[in-house]
């Protein structure tokens, strides 16, 4: 029997940097994991306003709350499988220009709540570059592709942050779920 409910909630606790910037996040979520819907609110609570693009964070929320991922009934729903216990993942995100960020997260369960554990370092932003001056505009959709390696799933997919006046800033994310 599947400790996950039809309807749960989730709890953000990020901290870490980008380009020397110290900052602390908080958020509350809720969502439908085996329907795939999810919502979250997330504040600043150290370290703000950020110097940076809001959206090189999003993913490690959204993206990263894989558990609220909905799975056709013919493939195994990994994540989910892994609670009680809970799993980790490890991401990686080289962007076009050299930037490079390094996330993980530990997540476990407590009654009807997700809790997210995340540390992120951003290095090398460019301080004319789209990050630094602010100038994106969210993500484009995209899709991961998951595969079993090593008792691990490994996830690897190119995302493209959208620019103010036109333009993409690639970059191509690279995940480990344990």
């Amino acid at each position: 029997m599947s400790v996950i409910a039809k309807q749960m909630t989730y709890k953000v606790y990020m901290s870490g940097t980008v380009n020397g910037h110290y900052f602390e996040v908080e958020g509350d979520g809720k969502g439908k994991p085996y329907e795939g819907e999810q919502t979250v609110r997330l504040t600043v609570t150290k370290g703000g306003p950020l110097p940076f693009a809001w959206d090189i964070l999003s993913p490690q929320s959204q993206y990263g709350s894989i558990p609220f991922t909905k799975y056709p009934e013919d493939i195994p729903d990994y994540v989910k499988q892994s609670f009680p216990e809970g799993y980790t993942w490890e991401r990686i995100m080289n962007f076009e220009d050299g930037a490079v960020c390094t996330v993980s997260n530990d997540s476990s369960i407590q009654g009807n709540c997700f809790i997210y554990h995340v540390k992120f370092s951003g290095l090398n932003f460019p301080p004319n570059g789209p990050v630094m001056q602010k100038k994106t505009q969210g993500w484009e959709p995209n899709t991961e592709r998951l595969f079993a390696r090593d008792g691990m799933l490994i996830g690897n997919n190119f995302m493209a942050l959208k620019l103010e006046g036109g333009g993409h800033y690639l970059c191509e994310f690279k995940s480990t779920y344990k």
